[in-house]
């Protein structure tokens, strides 16, 4: 409830301060207004066209100063979709430009005899069919955004815009060129020309660009299918309050409450269709319930709140769309709460699945690789679109891949071996920082994993730089993968004085001593006991207690006849894997080991040797004595 109090009061807050923004926005806008911005990215194309022209490609500042170009015309496009919302008509300069229109097909009638001024006249009046027609498709857009159209519609206005632009330019006056004599006459064309290419080029750059962002500048879609801008407006004609805009304050705090709650109960909602609707199978119904719901459950309630988010967005910047920027990256957060969605529900849902199909086909190994290329695809997937929302050329990505970097891969191979070899390290999940392994013979803890080499800690204190491309290509043992059972075998050893009853009655008693004692792992320490919902169903898939690290094997029985002794094997894991207290445990055993055998009357055997001696000479004891 705190939570759901905090985010109201912070969406008011922000919706109050967003509606002041926007009102100085638009006084803002109104010196500013669209045409002025057009037109500075009309005469920006025209200077990167002469920047061009009078300057050598080659020249260190040429990049640099071309690069500053469009990074000014990529800021005044991103400010074109909010400026299309706030132009306003002025009836007056509407009013001018169809009188001059108007002058100028009078002139373009009169002198058709004169090449010059008729061709001139036509260029102008080509000019302002192109600018009516650049305008109205922008009038056009913006009834789209002020109605929460979607990208469809919004890339077909735009697609029959630059199509009457194309057909308002394409005027041929060549035969009326040629009969003009007076070169500055021609030069004076030429000039024109040359002014409205660029203009339709940047017109039409202009309306590309929206089209290329239509999904990011389309309306939020439960804000145009609730058609929630006339419940916005009905609540502030009720209130009538006209410094802040109360309907959209009212309209958010409602999304969120309702997404907010929503969240509690959706996972069950989805439950229900993937459960109760496609798995027949109503034994353990239970389990699959507890599964499903846990494993989904936080990324469903982080993606409705996002969701929730961008609504109430929506709201605060209608009549306005979104900035590009904003909408670019809740897309991005979509996909990767979508990715995460999706592979927890492989974890869930999908493991029980795929561990019923297992069980059925017998193909273990075959349906455990499905589920990790199901990973890696998904994974895959959800970057590719990301790093197409930040502006990446995909394609241009995946061909460099190709002829362009087997140069570079033949010149950096060691490098870019123990690059990759990095990558798979940390995804494979053979060790993690902290744990215990042996790698090459060198046996330590992992300090860190470097792009370039792995650094162990060896026990005496040294510190061991592995290359990683090494590391992959070699064995390697990781003690900390252990969950439960640190392996133990030991032999007792008893005196041949010992009587096949009290033998057997001590291994009795040592066998019934390990599998009752709390320090070793018994048949019910198991990955299944201490193991989530989801683990009964990958023992279908793998055996679940090696994956997982768990050994409880125990065994007491006589083992041989040594040169001295009577061998006692004892084989068993105790519970406890770490050095201190695996120690302790095995003290504290070795102890009772003892207690055992002196219950038994038995005794430890030691090493001893018989030496037999043949043929002595006898010993004249009594003459020894005389002396």
């Amino acid at each position: 409830m705190k939570k759901i109090i905090f985010s109201l009061c912070f969406f008011i807050l922000y919706l109050g301060a967003q509606e002041f923004k926007f009102i100085d926005a638009n006084i803002s806008k109104e010196d500013e207004g669209i045409y002025a911005l057009v037109e500075k990215y009309v005469d920006l194309n025209n200077q990167i066209k002469e920047f061009k022209k009078n300057n050598d490609e080659n020249s260190s500042t040429f990049n640099g100063i071309l690069s500053e170009f469009e990074k000014d015309k990529k800021t005044i496009l991103a400010k074109i979709p909010d400026m299309i919302v706030g132009q306003k008509i002025n009836e007056e300069a509407v009013a001018r430009f169809l009188k001059a229109k108007e002058k100028l097909l009078d002139v373009q009638k009169k002198n058709i005899n004169k090449p010059y001024i008729y061709t001139d006249a036509t260029l102008n009046l080509v000019y302002f069919n192109i600018v009516e027609s650049f305008y109205s498709s922008l009038f056009e857009v913006e009834k789209l955004f002020k109605n929460t159209a979607s990208s469809e519609d919004l890339i077909a206005t735009v697609d029959k815009a630059m199509e009457n632009l194309q057909n308002s330019s394409n005027v041929n006056l060549d035969s009326f060129k040629s009969k003009i004599t007076n070169p500055e006459e021609l030069e004076k064309i030429t000039l024109k020309e040359r002014y409205i290419s660029n203009a339709v080029d940047s017109y039409s750059e202009i309306l590309k660009y929206l089209r290329s962002n239509a999904d990011l500048l389309e309306s939020n879609y439960i804000f145009s299918l609730l058609e929630l801008q006339v419940w916005i407006d009905r609540i502030n004609e009720a209130i009538g309050v006209g410094f802040i805009n109360i309907g959209k304050i009212v309209i958010s705090a409602l999304v969120l409450v309702f997404f907010i709650s929503l969240r509690c109960f959706f996972a069950n909602i989805v439950y229900f269709f993937l459960v109760q609707l496609f798995y027949r199978d109503k034994n353990d119904v239970d389990d699959i319930k507890v599964i499903v719901i846990e494993n989904i459950k936080k990324p469903v309630g982080f993606f409705l709140i996002v969701y929730a988010i961008s609504i109430c967005l929506t709201i605060a910047t209608y009549p306005a769309p979104l900035s590009i920027n904003l909408s670019n990256f809740f897309h991005i957060v979509y996909a990767v709460l979508i990715a995460w969605l999706i592979l927890k529900m492989l974890d869930g849902y999908g493991m029980v699945l795929v561990s019923k199909l297992a069980q059925k086909s017998g193909k273990k190994e075959v349906v455990n690789l499905i589920i990790k290329i199901l990973y890696f695809v998904i994974i895959i997937i959800a970057l590719l679109y990301i790093l197409a929302q930040l502006g990446f050329n995909i394609s241009a990505i995946i061909a460099s891949l190709g002829i362009g970097g087997l140069a570079v891969a033949l010149a950096a191979k060691d490098i870019i071996a123990n690059f990759f070899a990095s990558i798979l390290l940390l995804f494979d999940n053979s060790f993690n920082q902290g744990d215990w392994v042996e790698v090459s013979g060198i046996e330590g803890t992992v300090v860190e994993i470097g792009l370039r080499k792995t650094t162990i800690r060896t026990f005496d204190n040294c510190l061991v730089f592995l290359p990683n491309s090494t590391i992959m290509g070699a064995n390697i043992k990781n003690w900390s993968k252990r969950r439960m059972g640190r392996h133990v075998r030991m032999y007792l050893g008893v005196g041949y004085d010992a009587t096949p009853e009290k033998l057997e009655q001590c291994v009795k008693d040592l066998r019934e001593f390990l599998h009752t004692s709390d320090l070793v792992a018994h048949d019910e320490d198991s990955a299944l006991k201490y193991g989530d919902h989801t683990t009964k169903y990958r023992q279908n898939l793998v055996s679940i207690n090696d994956l997982e690290g768990y050994k409880n094997a125990c065994y007491v029985a006589l083992s041989e006849f040594a040169d001295s002794s009577i061998n006692i094997e004892l084989y068993f894991y105790t519970k406890e894997i770490g050095g201190k207290d695996f120690r302790e445990a095995r003290q504290s055993l070795m102890l009772e080991f003892m207690r055992i055998i002196e219950k038994n009357g038995l005794t430890f055997a030691f090493p001893s040797r018989s030496i037999y001696i043949e043929n002595l000479p006898p010993l004249d004891l009594q003459a020894k004595a005389i002396k």
